[in-house]
This record gives C-alpha cells, sequence and structure tokens, in this order.
C-alpha cells in the first residue's frame, strides 16, 4: 500500500496538519491511530514552539475524509452527525454538552459556535417534509448543491427520544452559568424557522462538528 506523508507542525494555539496539498488547524491533537511517541513529543513541547515533525503512514489518515464536509461560512462542515457514543435511540445519538465537546475533540474537531451557527441560518434554509429536515446554504431549495442537511432528530431524556419535527444542535457557547447548572446557545429549528437560543448542558442533543481551515 502506498504511503502518505504527514506533516504535524505544533504552534502555540494547536496544531496544524498538512496531508498532501490540504492543510487543517485543529485545536487539540487531530490523530486517532496508535503513535504515542509522536503524542508525547508535541504535547512536551513548550507554549508557543513552532516545529514540524513529519511521519510515514498507511492512509487513512483522518477519522473523516474530505468528501464528508462541506464549506460553508469559511468552515468545513460535517455532513453527518457523529454516529458514535453518547446515548444511542433508533439509529441517531444524543449527548449532553460535556459528551458532545469531548466526542468532537476525539475526532480532532469541535462544535459550531453560537456565531457561526447564526452565520449558517443566515445562508438560508428550507424545510424538508419528505428526509425531516433542513438544508442550509447553497441551493437549499432547489437541487440542494452546496447545502449541508441537518436532520430533526429531536432530543433525549430518561423516557426516550422525542422526534417531533424538531431540531436541537449544541454550539460550544456557553451563556449563562448559574447556581447548580449551566446553560450554552443551541441551534433550533422546526419546519417553519432555524434560530439560535438557549438551554441546558444536561439536555441530550445530537451533535454536528466542524473543523477550521489553515489560512
Amino acid at each position: 500500500m502506498m504511503k502518505k506523508i504527514i506533516s504535524i507542525e505544533k504552534v502555540s494555539n494547536g496544531f496544524i496538519v498538512t496531508n498532501g496539498n490540504l492543510k487543517r488547524v485543529y485545536d487539540s491533537s487531530p490523530l486517532e491511530f496508535e503513535l504515542d511517541q509522536i503524542h508525547k513529543m508535541l504535547y512536551n513541547s513548550k507554549d508557543g514552539d513552532s516545529h514540524t515533525i513529519v511521519i510515514e503512514v498507511d492512509p487513512p489518515v483522518f477519522t473523516s475524509q474530505d468528501n464528508d464536509s462541506i464549506e460553508l461560512c469559511g468552515l468545513l462542515w460535517d455532513k453527518d452527525n457523529i454516529s458514535v457514543g453518547g446515548t444511542e435511540k433508533d439509529g441517531h445519538h444524543y449527548f449532553t454538552w460535556t459528551e458532545a465537546m469531548e466526542a468532537a475533540q476525539k475526532q480532532g474537531k469541535r462544535l459550531p459556535t453560537a456565531d457561526e451557527w447564526e452565520d449558517l441560518c443566515d445562508l438560508g434554509s428550507t424545510w424538508d417534509e419528505k428526509l425531516k429536515g433542513r438544508w442550509f446554504g447553497g441551493n437549499h431549495n432547489t437541487d440542494h448543491k452546496g447545502s449541508i442537511f441537518l436532520p430533526a432528530c429531536g432530543h433525549y431524556d430518561e423516557g426516550g427520544a422525542y422526534m417531533d419535527r424538531c431540531g436541537f444542535y449544541w454550539s460550544s457557547s456557553i451563556w449563562l452559568v448559574t447556581y447548580g447548572g449551566s446553560q450554552t446557545d443551541i441551534l433550533s429549528f422546526d419546519p417553519d424557522d432555524s434560530n439560535v437560543y438557549h438551554d441546558d448542558v444536561s439536555r441530550r442533543f445530537p451533535v454536528r462538528c466542524v473543523r477550521d481551515i489553515a489560512k
């Protein structure tokens, strides 16, 4: 099998990974395979260090290939929700906010911020009655070219999953911290509209991840 050269550069705010002609920025280690020694070398570097380690590995390297994402609003959005971990019900996976943050990080990705969800909403969206969800961006109201689909998976509680033609997706933005609990901004949509508001971090919603694009 052909080997692939992967360049990993540690910078002050995370890692830059060069995979052929593609560059990606990660807040934490982007590698999901066993490279314990390289992990130690990277993490033991002092803050502000900038150096590159070049390794030779068998592809695939990343947990998601580039054809599994789409560029919108200056970000790479996953085309699908996270499908491992959390609480599974009827083929959907639901996470508390803490679980969602950890699940995204394990994939070398992150949750969208509240502002990034709003930017996505500003691109326009269309409800899909057949698929039960909304298309955002691109040709959302015609052939869906350049669009991203978010299914209306509802939420999950101890009684089970409640879909009811509504979609809820976590952001990384903490909205309010109160005694005994916290709330964060989320994307919410139904057949009529989409918007960003807040909910308790203990709720269980599906997760859609994004990646930053290296400048």
